[in-house]
């Protein structure tokens, strides 16, 4: 039984969409509340190498959501501020519960990102049912796309259950299962497809679902380079 839930959002100069993203995780987490799904609740936003106003936002945010915490660093690597993130996380549950990491629960996604109000719950239902990693599905946010972006980017991707895709923006893990791999691997991009493989190599039993699809930002010019920004330029 998953008791624990970290949310862990890596944010590299996202001023403009942090707020945005954190109000989406925050309804989710209403509606796994109002469901009757009764979980400890954690939303970690690592502001890593920032120089904007991104760690200001979350301050902000979080002066008004007790469950919201920043974390400042200075690594440039994706990898490296998601691992930051929920080895920070399981510090804190640990010394607060004393309960082992087989009943905590993982979430990832992106500053840029929209994350839908059955997020969460789908995330803890699957978890309950003994998976040890989702890995969903996401599609550009209309408000930043052209409409021929959005059309190209879903005629070049079936989101269905089971589909072949890996997104950071959309991931879940048993902290068990991190824990087995040794963390997140410190990676400037690419360290979803390496958790998904490290996953596989442990054992570990994986759904790929279009349930909780998440929306992300269709910017061209992103925060990583080779990351989804990259491969949007490759469609258009």
């Amino acid at each position: 039984m998953i008791t624990r839930l970290g949310v862990i959002i890596p944010a590299h100069n996202e001023e403009e969409d942090i707020l945005g993203c954190l109000e989406s995780v925050q309804r989710s987490r209403s509606c796994a509340v109002d469901r009757g799904i009764d979980c400890r609740f954690r939303v970690l936003v690592v502001a890593d190498a920032c120089t904007d106003a991104t760690e200001g936002i979350v301050e902000d945010f979080a002066a008004r959501h007790r469950d919201v915490f920043v974390l400042a660093t200075s690594f440039q690597s994706v990898g490296r501020a998601r691992d930051f993130g929920w080895r920070h996380f399981m510090r804190i549950e640990e010394f607060t519960t004393g309960e082992d990491s087989d009943s905590a629960w993982v979430a990832f996604t992106d500053a840029d990102s929209r994350v839908p109000e059955h997020w969460i719950t789908t995330h803890l239902e699957l978890a309950a049912s003994g998976v040890d990693c989702l890995v969903g599905t996401v599609a550009p946010r209309p408000e930043t796309a052209t409409a021929d972006l959005v059309a190209t980017w879903h005629a070049n991707h079936e989101l269905l259950e089971n589909h072949p895709y890996i997104f950071g923006a959309n991931m879940g893990l048993r902290a068990s299962a991190l824990e087995a791999m040794g963390g997140v691997p410190p990676l400037e991009c690419g360290e979803d497809e390496a958790i998904v493989d490290a996953v596989l190599r442990e054992g570990g039993r994986i759904r790929r679902t279009d349930e909780c699809r998440v929306l992300t930002s269709a910017r061209l010019a992103g925060r990583t380079r080779g990351g989804f920004s990259s491969y949007l330029r490759q469609l258009t």
